[in-house]
């Protein structure tokens, strides 16, 4: 205003004519970049390396610590087995469960605890079993005794058995289940022996479907090597053998019990392991033969 230039600047530039010069942001790769030469930088890496250094000191003095606690703990008389505790246990002795195992004085964390379990399953009314440690110097055994679900006679003796077939100890359960006569001298029955599962099953299934027709009832099961299962009537025997084509086998039986009491005549004897041909006795010892196809259809023939 009063016509006095501004004083210049030292460079002897005006202030009022000089550009201004932002700094350009670094795009994202360019960041990146500058990252990880900051990261590689020999400064950086030796503050790693020290680090490093650090976490594997410290990871070998874990590791020795750790292992001086293992065989201290190892050879601690505290952790030996000085109780067994047996759960599940209303049959079976559980003392005599305790003595199976046979691991007291040993070791809690030593001990063959699947050696203990095969031994106690030796026991004949012993179905399922688990031996687990109970830290910090104990055994616990749980059980599972097997359950008498039907009788099987041999020798003049009524063994109780299981659903699978096994032999129990102890009497036999006095419900009205199947009773099987082995009438055979082999095998030999004793507590713990397995008889032929399949002629159990045929039994129960028998026992609970009963005779074709209301009469002749089922009076017993039989069992022999040679012949399988039989079922004795109130006229007679007749013979399923094995559990193949069980109720093939039982629809023949319903056939020809009908047809003996067309005949007004009983039948004594059939023989249905032989599929299509069967042999049959009805009346008085008169043999018959069975020519069938088809269960449905079948017919009698001299």
């Amino acid at each position: 205003m009063n016509g006095i230039p501004d004083a210049p600047n030292d460079d002897g530039r005006n202030d009022v004519h000089e550009p201004v010069v932002q700094p350009v942001p670094l795009s994202r790769k360019r960041q990146v970049l500058t990252r990880l030469i900051s990261i590689c930088s020999p400064a950086s890496l030796v503050g790693r390396r020290v680090r490093w250094s650090r976490l594997m000191f410290a990871a070998v003095v874990l590791s020795v610590a750790s292992l001086a606690v293992m065989i201290a703990l190892l050879n601690s008389p505290f952790l030996d087995i000085d109780s067994v505790e047996v759960e599940g246990a209303d049959v079976v002795s559980a003392a005599s469960v305790k003595q199976l195992v046979g691991l007291k004085g040993q070791h809690v964390m030593l001990a063959d605890l699947e050696s203990a379990r095969q031994r106690v399953l030796t026991l004949p009314m012993i179905k399922e079993a688990s031996v687990l440690r109970d830290w910090p110097n104990g055994i616990k055994v749980v059980i599972v005794e097997r359950t008498p679900w039907g009788r099987w006679r041999a020798d003049n003796t009524v063994w109780a058995i299981d659903a699978e077939g096994v032999v129990l100890e102890g009497a036999a359960p006095s419900f009205n289940g199947p009773i099987v006569t082995q009438v055979s001298a082999l095998p030999a029955i004793k507590a713990g022996a397995v008889v032929d599962t399949n002629a159990v099953n045929m039994a129960a299934a028998l026992h609970q479907r009963g005779a074709p027709l209301p009469l002749p009832g089922i009076l017993s099961f039989e069992w022999s090597l040679t012949e399988g299962l039989v079922v004795i009537t109130e006229h007679g025997r007749i013979v399923f053998g094995d559990a193949d084509g069980f109720d093939y086998k039982y629809a023949v039986w319903d056939l020809l019990e009908r047809e003996a009491l067309q005949r007004s005549e009983p039948l004594l004897y059939a023989d249905l392991r032989f599929g299509l041909r069967p042999r049959v006795e009805i009346g008085l010892n008169v043999g018959r033969g069975i020519r069938n196809h088809d269960h449905a259809t079948a017919s009698i023939s001299d």
